[in-house]
């Protein structure tokens, strides 16, 4: 689950916001925020967030490879699950394709209509002055 609100909150801050001349920076420090956040509302996922952190913890912590699988469905299978979840949101919202499949709902995002070029601008004046 926290890693699901982390993809999305990363989603969003990439792909929906933009800064202005400062992006990079202020993408950056929400990111930070964002997983800082996610840290303190859900202490239990702890190295949740990265599957690979949560392993090399308990290989350090007994000196072997985990033998619980509860371990790997917790560590590996939920936070592979929850960045499907979060793409399967994002598609929805944003009324992209998923896993190359035309989904049935959405999108919930507004389409900006493209803006006419300067060249189409300036023909379409010409032609009203000439009218």
């Amino acid at each position: 689950f926290a890693l699901s609100k982390l993809c999305i909150a990363i989603f969003v801050l990439n792909w929906e916001l933009n800064f202005g001349k400062n992006h990079y920076y202020i993408k950056q420090f929400l990111t930070a925020v964002a997983i800082r956040s996610l840290i303190v509302f859900f202490p239990a996922a702890g190295p949740a967030l990265n599957p690979m952190l949560g392993t090399t913890w308990a290989i350090f912590s007994t000196g072997k490879l985990p033998d619980d699988p509860a371990h790997y469905f917790v560590y590996w299978g939920g936070p592979c699950l929850g960045a499907v979840v979060a793409a399967l949101v994002y598609a929805i919202y944003a009324g992209e394709t998923f896993m190359g499949k035309k989904l049935p709902v959405g999108p919930i995002k507004k389409k900006k209509t493209p803006e006419p070029k300067a060249s189409e601008q300036k023909k379409t004046a010409a032609k009203k002055k000439k009218n």
